[in-house]
C-alpha cells in the first residue's frame, strides 16, 4: 500500500504537539516535578510513543509495497505475468501432470487420461481429448472446425455425409445393384503424437502453479502436433494417415485473389458451402494486402495456421471433413532414469492418437498451388 500522506500528518501534527506541551512542561518545573505534573510527563511521553510507532507503521508498509512493486515489475519485464506464490513444499506423489499423478518410473510409461482414472483425484476436470486440445492456449485451430469423433480403440469407423448423386428414374425400371451410389464409411487406423518436457523436480514440488504452465505447454504442443496431422497427414513408420493436402483436389495456380476465388466457385459447384481458407500466415498477409475489404467479407473465414506450406491456399467445408481421435490422452512421467536423477529432474509426456482425415468428396476440400 502506498504511503497515507493524510494519515501521517496527522500523526506528525499530534505528535509535535503533545512534544510541545512537554517542552512548556519542562521548562516549567525543571528536574521538580511535582507528583501532578509526573503524570502529565509520562502522558505526553506515551503519546509521543504512540504516534512514533504508528508513523513507523506506515513508512514501513509503504516501503515495503514499494519494494514488492519494484519486484513484480522487474518480472513482469522479464516475461512473468503473475507473481510467484509462496514456496509450498511438497512431496513428488502430490504433483498432477494434466490431473494425473507423478509416477516414479526409469522410462515412459503411459497411463490412460480416463474419467475412471480422475475419479479419486478430481471428478470435475475431466474432459475428452478433443475437447481439451482445441480450448488450450495456442493449440489447435481445426480440431473444432471439423468433425471430431472418438473412440478408444485403435482402429474403427468414422463416418461421414455421404455424396450421393440423385436422377430421375423410369416409372418401371429395375434398380440394379451397379446403379445405387453409397456414402463412404472411413476406416482408420492411428498415430500418435508426443509432447516432452524436463522440470527441475524442486521447483515442481516447491511451486504448484507450474503444473499449471506444464499442462498448458503440453497441450499446446499436442493441439499444434494435430493440426499439422491434418493438413500434412504423417507416418509413425508403420501406419500413415493422409492430410487434407492429400485429399483434396489440386488446381495448379499462384495463390491470388482469383485463384482464391475460383477454389471457393469449385466448392460450391460440388454442393458444399465452403467454410474455411487455410493459409500460411505469410500467405495470409500478401493475400490481405491485395484483396478488397468488400470482398473480403463475402469469403470464408481465413484461418492463419503455419501448417499450411507458404505458397499454398486450401479452400474447404470442413464441417464435411472427419477425424477419427483417441478419446483420451496418455500421460507419462519418469523420474529414476540415470540422467534425470542425476540432475534432479523429473520428465513429463503428454500423448494424443489421431486416425485418418476422412472427406465427403475430395471437391470439398480444393487446393491452390503452384505446379511442381
Amino acid at each position: 500500500m502506498a504511503l497515507d500522506a493524510t494519515l501521517a500528518a496527522d500523526h506528525i501534527a499530534k505528535r509535535d504537539n503533545a512534544m510541545t506541551k512537554l517542552t512548556a512542561l519542562q521548562a516549567k518545573y525543571g528536574d521538580n516535578f511535582p507528583a501532578g505534573a509526573k503524570d502529565a510527563e509520562e502522558r505526553l511521553l506515551s503519546e509521543i510513543a504512540e504516534h512514533d510507532g504508528a508513523l513507523r507503521g506506515l513508512l514501513g508498509t509503504a516501503v515495503e509495497t514499494e519494494r514488492d512493486a519494484a519486484d513484480f515489475n522487474h518480472m513482469v519485464s522479464l516475461g512473468a505475468r503473475q507473481r510467484p506464490d509462496d514456496v509450498t513444499k511438497r512431496s513428488l506423489d502430490a504433483i498432477r501432470v494434466l490431473g494425473m499423478p507423478v509416477q516414479r518410473n526409469e522410462t515412459f510409461s503411459f497411463v490412460e487420461r480416463t474419467a475412471d482414472a480422475l475419479d479419486a483425484l478430481d471428478t470435475g476436470n475431466w474432459n475428452a481429448a478433443p475437447v481439451m486440445l482445441a480450448e488450450a492456449p495456442n493449440g489447435s485451430q481445426l480440431i473444432g472446425r471439423v468433425q471430431t469423433f472418438t473412440h478408444n480403440s485403435t482402429r474403427g469407423y468414422v463416418p461421414v455425409i455421404p455424396q450421393l448423386q440423385a436422377s430421375i428414374t423410369g416409372r418401371n425400371d429395375v434398380l440394379q445393384p451397379g446403379t445405387i451410389e453409397t456414402g463412404a464409411i472411413g476406416t482408420f487406423e492411428t498415430v500418435k503424437i508426443a509432447a516432452m518436457v524436463k522440470a527441475d523436480r524442486d521447483n515442481l514440488q516447491d511451486y504448484p502453479q507450474l503444473e499449471a504452465s506444464i499442462d498448458a505447454a503440453l497441450l499446446s504442443a499436442l493441439g499444434a502436433g494435430v493440426d499439422d496431422v491434418i493438413v500434412n497427414g504423417g507416418t509413425d513408420g508403420d501406419v500413415t494417415v493422409p492430410g487434407l493436402l492429400s485429399l483434396g483436389t489440386v488446381t495448379a495456380a499462384t495463390v491470388s485473389v482469383a485463384s482464391v476465388l475460383g477454389a471457393v466457385a469449385r466448392v460450391k459447384t460440388a454442393r458444399a458451402l465452403p467454410d474455411t481458407i487455410l493459409m500460411h500466415p505469410d500467405t495470409e498477409a500478401a493475400f490481405l494486402g491485395a484483396i478488397d475489404g468488400a470482398l473480403l467479407a463475402k469469403l470464408p473465414e481465413i484461418v492463419a495456421i503455419p501448417s499450411v506450406p507458404a505458397d499454398t491456399a486450401i479452400v474447404a467445408a470442413l464441417g464435411n471433413t472427419a477425424v477419427a481421435m483417441r478419446e483420451n490422452l496418455g500421460v507419462a512421467t519418469a523420474t529414476d532414469h540415470p540422467e534425470l536423477f542425476y540432475k534432479d529432474q523429473v520428465a513429463v509426456a503428454g500423448r494424443a492418437r489421431i486416425g485418418d482425415i476422412v472427406v465427403a468428396n475430395a471437391a470439398h476440400v480444393q487446393i491452390v498451388k503452384p505446379a511442381a
